[in-house]
């Protein structure tokens, strides 16, 4: 079963480009380890550029527990955290209804 997570955080603003460099790092990545890694996006608000949304979809558990302990994840969080006024935080969630040509259910 899917597993779908959303992490909102913001960034300094004078670290803005600085973040947007960790986050494409961590997407190359998580392209090139993690098939069953479904969905991985990267949001910047458009009223508060220091503001993103990651918003994540795995395949299953396991596939969630090998993103969350990958070694390029950990490293990415370290630099993420010092970028950060406030410690991200996940939102796990659960998908009830859906539609649109990407989604697969």
């Amino acid at each position: 079963m899917n597993e779908y997570v959303m992490i909102p955080f913001t960034v300094h603003k004078e670290k803005i480009e600085d973040a947007k460099n960790t986050i494409s790092e961590l997407i190359s990545k998580v392209r090139e380890n993690e098939p069953k890694t479904l969905l991985y996006k990267s949001l910047q608000l458009k009223k508060d550029p220091a503001s993103f949304i990651h918003f994540m979809i795995f395949a299953d558990n396991a596939a969630h527990m090998k993103h969350r302990s990958a070694p390029y994840v950990l490293d990415f969080v370290k630099k993420l955290y010092d970028l950060c006024p406030n410690e991200p935080y996940p939102i796990f969630l659960d998908s009830f209804d859906a539609c649109g040509a990407l989604i697969q259910e």
